[in-house]
């Protein structure tokens, strides 16, 4: 069968993709990536076909507005909660993300997919589905809302959520995914709606080589802790929300060693670090992490599954919504700690990091939510049995 890939532009958002529309290809089916030109080289390199549709567009830019309008709808003290607290953030996620509706849409109709695999936050893919008729499958990336249950509600009181469909023609009510597929955790999420379908996370951090046998560690009994700070959080809110240097000099005098995973750019912000703290040029992150006790990050979907997946305790200090729901999540599974930008002084993240490497509860609780994300199927058995739903609703 044909499978149509449609995903945004962020990178890390088609990373969380990338291992089931391979599992398609290695299962033999036609596999196809729609993504905007800018995209290319990315997701070639991931081994996969495809098509630039569209054009390019900052989605950097546009959750530095989303980022200004959550602020601005933050409930005031006394004040009673807005009904459209999340309405015009999504209204602006809704208008960019369909910018490239009718290129998507034409390529839908010209290859004639069986199946349509989307990213969340790519839309488009979803109502090239319901107009062709075949299964539209919602894949996250991270925590979320709109497919859990009760989700009907929710999508109803979104401004202009349907109107898309409506604009071709399409009567469509509740969730118009047939299927969500989900790589996090199910503890991690809210209550599940029937058609939410889990997934193995299985790490794909993008073309990279694996940290030489120079950088392994010899010395087990100190301990190793990663700190990252993810692709886009700087760039979004400046330099206020650049905490690394401030990760290293919290963590400054304890007897462990500290990997950086970061670019080049990332290193000549950091300045001079102290003999314990090694900086590595932005290695695929799970091929860093087997080796590490513990991580400090930025709340990112993409660093938690990682970092779950082979079972470290982790700091996630975050910044924004997205970051703030799925760190809430990991904190209260007993796996992390969370602490908020503004919360994170020097003293916290120095007694979140030591708690990490000494409490056995983390530990015990992160063992506990690995052997959870490994029990799930693997990718390649959801492409099998959504090739079987594909298959029956062609001959419905």
């Amino acid at each position: 069968m044909r499978v149509l890939v449609t995903t945004s532009p962020w990178p890390t958002h088609y990373f969380v993709v990338q291992p089931l529309a391979a599992a398609f290809r290695a299962a033999g089916h036609e596999v196809l990536v729609a993504a905007q030109p800018s995209m290319a080289d990315l997701v070639t390199r991931s081994g996969l076909p495809m098509a630039a549709v569209g054009s390019d567009i900052d989605m950097v830019d546009i959750r530095r507005k989303t980022l200004s309008q959550e602020l601005d709808a933050r409930q005031k003290p006394g004040e009673p909660a807005r009904a459209d607290d999340g309405g015009q953030v999504f209204d602006t996620w809704q208008q960019a993300t369909l910018a490239n509706l009718d290129p998507v849409m034409d390529l839908a109709r010209t290859w004639k997919p069986d199946l349509v695999l989307a990213d969340t936050m790519c839309p488009p893919g979803l109502v090239a589905a319901q107009e062709l008729g075949v299964p539209g499958i919602r894949h996250l990336w991270g925590w979320d809302f709109y497919g859990s249950a009760g989700s009907e509600q929710i999508l109803a009181e979104l401004p202009g959520f349907y109107d898309v469909y409506r604009a071709h023609g399409l009567d469509v009510q509740g969730d118009p995914a047939r299927r969500t597929v989900d790589p996090c955790p199910p503890s991690l999420q809210p209550p599940a709606s029937p058609a939410r379908l889990q997934v193995q996370y299985v790490p794909y951090n993008g073309a990279g080589r694996a940290p030489g046998p120079e950088l392994r560690r010899t010395d087990k009994s100190r301990p190793r802790v990663c700190l990252t700070w993810g692709r886009s959080i700087t760039r979004i809110m400046g330099e206020r929300a650049f905490l690394l240097p401030r990760v290293v000099r919290a963590l400054d005098g304890l007897d462990i060693e500290i990997v950086v995973a970061a670019d080049a750019a990332t290193h000549a912000k950091l300045g001079e670090l102290p003999d314990n703290v090694r900086v590595l040029d932005s290695p695929p992150l799970h091929l860093l992490l087997d080796d590490c006790d513990a991580i400090v990050h930025q709340g990112g979907s993409g660093t938690v599954l990682n970092a779950i997946r082979v079972g470290l305790g982790q700091l996630a200090i975050s910044h924004m919504a997205d970051q703030d729901n799925i760190s809430a999540a990991l904190a209260g599974s007993g796996a992390g700690i969370h602490l908020r930008g503004e919360q994170a002084a020097e003293e916290a993240i120095r007694a979140a990091v030591i708690r990490l490497l000494e409490d056995p509860d983390i530990r015990m609780s992160a063992d506990r939510l690995r052997a959870e994300m490994l029990s799930q199927p693997t990718p390649a058995q959801v492409a099998a049995g959504l090739d079987e739903l594909a298959t029956a609703h062609a001959h419905h």
